[in-house]
């Protein structure tokens, strides 16, 4: 729409200019004559710049025939009017050249007007590109989470720091791994809400406590890593370790919940002996590892010993895949007595893994690769099972439906396991055994690793009606102050207690005080570990419930196991007669 207006405009002033010029000229002529000639050069000028000025050269042109005629009318010589129209194109085109300087100008202003504003565009687009550059390379090389370095950033400082070191040798590094206790059960407990919180708050308490030439980065889930730089020797990473576990002494406040961490640390100190960044990772892993197994909430520096120990679960974890599918386990069962009528109420559910070159081993060889390597969890619900499956069998045989219980120890996996009361459900339907029959038993370490989840769980269990027992009562904790919030129906006192009656008087005081606390919150107590006669004598005289040992009977096959049923059965069928005789 702009250049019809500028046409419009030009039209408006050539036409004004040329009604006004044939307007006032004759009437000048009669007053300057002859010498209107030269006087008409003025508006003739005038008209001439005015039209150059706005650029139209066929506006300038159309003005000489009119001039023409006109100064013919005036009766100018000839001769006079060349010059005068001579004169008037020369304006015109000096006019016209202005005109086009002009716009020549006002086209380079705007075009350069343009181009600042495109340049400005330009620079923004680059600068937001830059910036989404810089977004995603921080993105590539850093946790959404917590904002720390991820595993790849914490790599390629590591393999400078590898060179480094090769270059010089004297300026120690040492990787730092963690792991946080307990961090799963949190997380699935109180949901990923306050886990993600947790998490953030732990980064911060972990950059708090390093250096400012140091990295911490999250390498996955709940583990991190930290690289220290230039330390002097072993004994300063160790302090930097012990600060890492102070800092995380206070609870976390996370969604109005307060909450205890510890961690769990590998160390690697000597970076000379690598040339992978991947086996240094490893085995600071593997470092961590076994401080989570010595008891969690403390460290471990690698050594080449622990490297070779690893294999040897990675061996076994493998074993037991094959022998979970070959079906080599077996269940032994260890009879459990009445001590006060000395008859035989349940049995205690044991697994043994008949191997097919090492011969039958006890828990003690594998239980622990089991419940590294998660293995323990399918093997605990065979047993479980299976252990059913017998009681059931053994119960229908003999006529004991309501006498005889059979004891299954639970790990701590399958204790925090969302659909375990489900899978109890879920066997007990389909062995028939009554849910009265079935006792499970539970370590202190797995109660007291979250209590008031342990606490849910138990309560949902005993709803259901299958009893609960703390197994090696007193082995691990002060347990006496917290027995009071488990709801459990039985408690099994250590053996290691057990083996101080007759040796050491203050066992006998241990265990009377452990039975009184029981009897006051309607607990049934058992023995484990009984092996000599004074030992039960004692535990009778203290008026403990059960007992179980070596003593008694060892842990039977099932064939022995139905035997020993058998007899009692028959032994107590004959004492019924003789009573009615």
């Amino acid at each position: 729409m702009k250049k019809p207006f500028n046409i419009f405009t030009r039209i408006a002033i050539v036409l004004g200019s040329i009604a006004v010029y044939a307007m006032i000229f004759p009437m000048l002529y009669p007053l300057a004559g002859e010498a209107t000639a030269a006087f008409s050069l003025v508006p003739v000028a005038i008209i001439g710049w005015l039209l150059g000025i706005y650029g139209s050269l066929l506006f300038g042109i159309l003005i000489i025939p009119l001039h023409n005629f006109l100064l013919h009318l005036a009766g100018v010589p000839p001769y006079e009017i060349i010059p005068a129209l001579i004169g008037s194109f020369a304006f015109t085109l000096i006019g016209m050249v202005f005109g086009w300087i002009r716009q020549l100008s006002d086209r380079v202003n705007k075009q350069t007007e343009e181009l600042r504003e495109e340049g400005q565009i330009l620079r923004e687009e680059i600068e937001k590109r830059k910036k989404a550059e810089e977004r995603l390379t921080h993105d590539a090389l850093h946790d959404p989470l917590t904002n720390l370095p991820n595993r790849r950033l914490f790599a390629n400082r590591l393999e400078h720091a590898i060179e480094w070191n090769k270059r010089y040798p004297n300026e120690l590094f040492a990787v730092v791994y963690l792991d946080f206790d307990r961090f799963k059960i949190i997380n699935d407990s109180l949901g990923h809400n306050v886990g993600d919180e947790l998490l953030v708050g732990l980064a911060r308490r972990l950059e708090s406590s390093i250096r400012a030439m140091d990295m911490v980065a999250r390498m996955g889930g709940d583990e991190f890593a930290i690289l220290l730089e230039a330390v002097k020797s072993t004994e300063e990473v160790i302090i930097t370790v012990k600060r890492l576990h102070a800092s995380l002494e206070a609870p976390f406040e996370a969604h109005g919940n307060s909450i205890a961490m510890t961690a769990s640390i590998g160390v690697v100190v000597n970076l000379l002996h690598y040339e992978q960044i991947d086996d240094i990772l490893r085995d600071a892993d593997i470092a961590m590892y076994h401080a989570k197994v010595n008891g969690k909430n403390g460290f471990r520096i690698f050594d080449i010993g622990m490297r070779e120990q690893a294999e040897n679960i990675l061996k076994l974890e493998s074993d037991l895949r094959k022998a979970i599918r070959n079906k080599e386990f077996r269940i032994h069962y260890q009879p459990i007595l009445s001590l006060k009528q000395q008859q035989l109420t349940g049995f205690e559910a044991l697994v043994r893994w008949e191997h097919p070159e090492r011969g039958l081993l006890y828990p003690a060889d594998f239980i622990k690769g089991a419940e590294e390597s998660g293995q323990i969890v399918p093997i605990g619900e065979w047993v479980l099972y299976e252990a059913c499956r017998q009681m059931k069998q053994w119960q229908t045989e003999f006529n004991m439906e309501s006498s005889l219980t059979i004891s299954v120890n639970l790990s701590s996996r399958q204790f925090m396991q969302s659909d375990l009361v489900r899978q109890i459900e879920d066997v007990l339907e389909q062995t028939a055994l009554s849910a009265e029959s079935l006792r499970l038993e539970l370590t202190e370490m797995t109660l007291i690793e979250d209590v008031e989840t342990a606490v849910i769980i138990i309560e949902r269990l005993r709803t259901l009606g299958v009893g609960v027992e703390i197994d090696d009562f007193g082995a691990g904790y002060s347990s006496l102050g917290y027995l009071r919030h488990l709801p459990v129906n039985n408690i099994k006192i250590d053996r290691s207690f057990i083996s101080m009656l007759g040796v050491n008087k203050s066992g006998v005081a241990i265990i009377r005080a452990i039975i009184a606390m029981a009897n006051s919150l309607d607990m049934k107590v058992i023995a484990e570990g009984i092996e000599t006669l004074d030992q039960m004598n004692n535990l009778t005289e203290l008026q403990c419930d059960y007992g179980q040992g070596f003593f008694f009977n060892k842990a039977l096959d099932s064939d022995t196991a139905q035997a020993l049923i058998k007899e009692t059965s028959e032994g107590a069928r004959q004492l019924n007669t003789a009573m009615k005789k």
